[in-house]
């Protein structure tokens, strides 16, 4: 089973001759496609792109990364298990869809845990991201990196959200992940999961009241057209790991293995970076488009979310919970 899964695993690469003594060892060329559920304009699109082009070179061009975005390939769920099983070759997935595979990966998304996505990077590129990255390997995937996505805030079509009260009752789309669930129904709101391909018309037609995920989502699915209130609440911070086949990986020569993890994880800093530079821009944006923003106080809403904590045991291992704390 192992050795067929190899083999179609393989039916990408193409065969060709060894390079000259002392460059990259390239016996073969490898043509590995890339999908990640963001638009051609949001910012995946830029940083895989990059990603693509310096590895390209690294390479001499051996390998070759194809990029497909807006879920061309398949939703999230289908594209990691895709790459799981060796059908898919990378994904720029989230750690809320892994925490389907690995529940610990859901301690990243805890509530009101990072205050910003460099407290992210410090915690993943620890201890707590070793961890999580063998739990994920013995599920057929290895992280290259952990790219971001930025920290959450919600919107809606009903009123502004100030204090959790105001959540009462909201309908609010989340991604797949039992911390986004629990966190909204802690803060009185029907959380409502729900693919992302079908959050924008669920929006139009009132099936949910507002949803929560960083500005470039927010820009560039046009949500504005459908939505009022903009709550700059930064409840939740979404990773976006870059993962790839793991037996595609080992068969890999040495050297090519090392230029895809160490650029990948170049491209940690490269991407908050990017993020952080972008966002200055897309606020205002926003505000331009007529949505009407609101910061908020985030003490209550850390004191509403403490039910999500204490439940966290129950998915979460004691021993990534204590790594967060030290």
């Amino acid at each position: 089973m192992k050795n067929n899964l190899k083999l179609a695993i393989l039916s990408s690469v193409i065969f060709s001759s060894a390079g000259l003594a002392g460059s990259v060892a390239m016996a073969q060329n490898y043509v590995l496609r890339l999908s990640h559920t963001g638009a051609p304009t949001h910012h995946y699109q830029t940083i895989t792109e990059a990603f693509a082009a310096e590895i390209a070179e690294k390479t001499d061009g051996a390998v070759e990364v194809q990029v497909f975005p807006s879920d061309q390939l398949g939703n999230q769920l289908e594209s990691v298990e895709g790459t799981m099983i060796g059908t898919l070759e990378l994904t720029l997935a989230s750690d809320t869809v892994l925490s389907n595979w690995v529940p610990d990966m859901g301690a990243l998304n805890l509530p009101f845990l990072f205050n910003d996505m460099n407290e992210y990077l410090e915690v993943v590129e620890g201890p707590v991201g070793d961890n999580l990255s063998a739990q994920l390997e013995q599920q057929g995937a290895i992280i290259l990196g952990w790219w971001g996505n930025g920290m959450r805030h919600v919107t809606n079509n009903v009123r502004p959200i100030n204090v959790p009260a105001d959540l009462d009752r909201l309908k609010i789309r989340v991604p797949e992940g039992k911390v986004f669930v629990d966190t909204f129904n802690a803060l009185g709101a029907g959380a409502t999961v729900m693919s992302f391909s079908e959050l924008y018309s669920a929006l139009q037609l009132g099936v949910v009241d507002g949803q929560e995920n960083p500005p470039a989502h927010i820009i560039t699915q046009n949500f504005n057209e459908v939505q009022k209130y903009v709550s700059r609440t930064g409840h939740i911070h979404m990773g976006s790991p870059l993962i790839i086949n793991a037996d595609l990986f080992h068969s890999m020569p040495e050297d090519i293995q090392t230029i895809l993890m160490e650029t990948g994880r170049e491209f940690d800093h490269k991407h908050i970076d990017m993020i952080a530079a972008l966002e200055e821009r897309q606020w205002k944006e926003i505000a331009d488009r007529g949505m009407e923003i609101n910061d908020v106080d985030k003490a209550p809403f850390r004191e509403a979310v403490q039910p999500v904590y204490d439940n966290a045991s129950a998915t979460i291992s004691a021993e990534i919970l204590d790594q967060l704390v030290k």
